[in-house]
């Protein structure tokens, strides 16, 4: 037993001293949503955060333990990027060694049906266990799921299914023996699972995969070992009667899984995809679905040129390239022939069956048959599904070893180079995830026209003050294709902010002769022209953008906004943007810093400045709570302005 804490340790640290550096890393813009812009939970844990992290959806995913768990440390350790970065270290960390012990649990059952212990497993079961489990955590493929702070959820879901995988094979061996604790540790496995459903959905699959570890290497489903004849029940009626017995067991989790999936496609079914991309029909997705599933593999074997974002192949130019017909239909044969021969190897080989459906099934939820965003693969998805195709690959190294003894010595030097060369592989992947300007490059540097990126870039350089650079990767952004929606809007907002209010006019007519309701466009042209003397036209927008305002926060407090505060008095509507800024408000909460400012500005555009003074007070208190220490300075100088009975004016907030 000794051993086996000693390897787990060994593993966990090897793996948090792998990571390390990221302590010293920024954040990338990336992370905005999860950690910089976001007022819940920059305030700590609190009722009003809890609350949040329970109802709300963030990035089209619903995944409360992850929202939690980014309160409960900045609860801890406050705005330390460093921090974060070294909380999904250790998260990953500790995966591995957990791995490496469920293994060898799982190994254990298979080789006796008494549970002896750990100290009576072999060493040709634990380092094969070890193995898999460095593999899965030194591996370059895994640098994006534990670097990126928001991917927290990958750590967090891959631990507690990890877990759960503990708690069913311990539920295992009670029930072997009729132990009195079998209930208590399927309980458990049950809540570990909706906890892992709650951190991320995609181990909704969950089921699935347990069902597979019940074929081998649990050897509880009867398909292929024949079990003796007792009473008058024959060989066949008996494994019938098991089979269906362990199948019908599994009824909660299908249900958790049932739900999930449920809430999932009703949450993203709205998520907001790249406009060139919702067009997709369902044949170029297969097509994808069919060449990830290879690419996958292959970036396994042969981890380089990985990036942060992969556009999805619309052309044959890209970096996913589109692969031609006669190259779909030889892939897809060839998924059907693996596929196959794993299955005709399952009495012989159960672990080649285990380690590829694992893969298949656990895969499935990101592989892109239901298109969310403009990704056409990530290398966050293969956190947990590659972890089958290794124990295959390892087992079967093993086997041939022990097969043949000259191969013994050989294998384990190769099990060396491999592992020293993923140590050196993730420690070069992993710098380019210090800040948003060398992941950006990185990124473009491998995958060539990459408009996601380029956007991405662009807010990097807006917030160092680097505007003519912001502009240059907004302009990229807004050309390449499919072109970013948001760099439209950025780009339109940073030349106004310079004074070219003639380029601002000609992005937002670019987006509206593709997209006439763009509710954004419209208000920037509200904005952007009584600059130009064109008051009439301006007015045109405004009425559009009323027209087709959703009753989104968002939407609301930017109309409001600019019925408050725009330049061109015959703009400004002071009761219609009370009624908009109140509507985004309560929509809030009021917790939002910039739309309980927005409701000041509407309060003091009406001539109500006692009100005014009140919700900037209000806003500014908002803003400390959460950290936003230049809209707390805005509203700070705003307020100055109510007080004095001064309504406030774009033109106040002008760099």
């Amino acid at each position: 037993m000794r051993r086996h804490l000693f390897i787990s340790l060994l593993l966990a640290g090897i793996t948090f001293l792998l990571y390390w550096p990221a302590g010293g890393f920024e954040v990338v813009c990336i992370d905005d949503t999860f950690f910089t812009d976001n007022p819940e939970v920059q305030s700590g844990l609190n009722l009003q955060s809890l609350r949040w992290a329970v109802t709300s959806v963030v990035a089209a995913n619903w995944h409360p333990v992850t929202s939690l768990s980014f309160i409960l440390t900045h609860q801890c350790f406050g705005h330390q990027p460093g921090a974060e970065h070294l909380i999904n270290a250790a998260l990953h960390a500790a995966n591995a060694a957990l791995l490496f012990l469920v293994l060898v649990q799982l190994m254990g059952v298979c080789r006796q049906k008494t549970p002896a212990g750990l100290a009576a497993i072999p060493d040709e079961i634990i380092w094969p266990c070890a193995l898999v489990a460095a593999l899965f955590a030194w591996h370059p493929l895994r640098v994006e799921s534990v670097a990126w702070i928001s991917e927290r959820k990958d750590v967090l879901c891959g631990f507690f299914l990890i877990l759960t995988l503990g708690a069913y094979t311990r539920y295992v061996e009670e029930a072997q023996t009729q132990g009195p604790r079998a209930g208590r540790f399927f309980g458990l496995s049950l809540m570990l699972f909706a906890l892992g459903l709650l951190s991320k959905a995609m181990v909704v699959t969950l089921p699935f995969l347990l069902l597979l570890l019940d074929v081998w290497p649990l050897n509880r489903l009867a398909t292929f070992r024949p079990h003796p004849a007792t009473g008058s029940r024959s060989p066949g009626e008996q494994r019938s009667i098991r089979n269906r017995a362990v199948i019908m067991e599994k009824w909660p989790f299908f249900a958790l899984t049932a739900a999930f999936c449920l809430l999932t496609f009703l949450v993203q079914r709205n998520a907001d995809a790249t406009p060139s991309l919702q067009q997709l029909g369902p044949g170029l997705r297969l097509e994808n679905v069919i060449a990830s599933y290879l690419r996958y593999l292959l970036w396994t074997l042969w981890p380089t040129q990985l990036a942060a974002y992969y556009p999805f192949p619309i052309d044959d130019h890209s970096f996913l390239a589109l692969w031609p017909g006669w190259g779909i239909g030889f892939a897809a044969a060839l998924l059907a022939f693996i596929s196959a021969a794993c299955c005709q190897q399952l009495r012989a080989r159960p672990y080649l069956f285990l380690g590829w459906f694992w893969y298949l099934g656990t895969m499935a939820p990101v592989i892109g048959l239901v298109q969310v965003g403009g990704q056409g693969m990530a290398d966050r998805y293969t956190y947990l599904p590659l972890i089958g195709p290794v124990i295959s690959l390892i087992w079967w190294v093993a086997e041939q070893s022990r097969r043949r003894q000259w191969l013994k010595w050989p294998a384990i030097f190769m099990a060396i180079s491999i592992l020293a060369a993923c140590l050196v592989q993730t420690r070069i992947q992993l710098e380019c995830w210090r800040n948003t300007d060398s992941l950006c490059q990185h990124g473009v540097a491998i995958t060539g026209e990459n408009p996601r990126l380029e956007y991405i870039w662009g807010l990097g350089r807006e917030q160092a003050g680097d505007w003519p650079e912001a502009i240059r990767h907004y302009r990229n952004a807004t050309q390449f294709q499919p072109a970013v929606k948001e760099a439209f809007y950025s780009l339109a907002r940073l030349l106004g902010q310079t004074g070219d209010w003639a380029g601002a006019e000609k992005i937002y007519n670019a987006r509206l002769a593709v997209y006439p309701d763009d509710f954004a466009a419209h208000i920037g042209l509200v904005t952007a022209l009584p600059r130009l003397g064109r008051m009439a036209d301006a007015e045109v927008h405004l009425q559009a953008a009323l027209r087709i305002c959703p009753d989104t926060p968002e939407a609301l407090n930017n109309l409001a906004w600019t019925l408050s505060a725009n330049a061109a008095a015959n703009l400004r509507n002071g009761a219609r943007a009370v009624a908009l800024a109140e509507r985004a408000c309560v929509l809030t909460g009021y917790r939002e810093t910039m739309m309980v400012g927005t409701l000041a500005a509407a309060y003091a555009e009406a001539g109500r400045f006692d009100e005014a003074v009140a919700m900037a007070q209000k806003a500014c208190a908002v803003a400390a709570a959460t950290g936003q220490a230049s809209l707390r300075q805005i509203n700070e100088h705003l307020l100055e302005l109510y007080r004095q009975h001064q309504p406030c004016r774009e033109d106040d907030l002008a760099p």
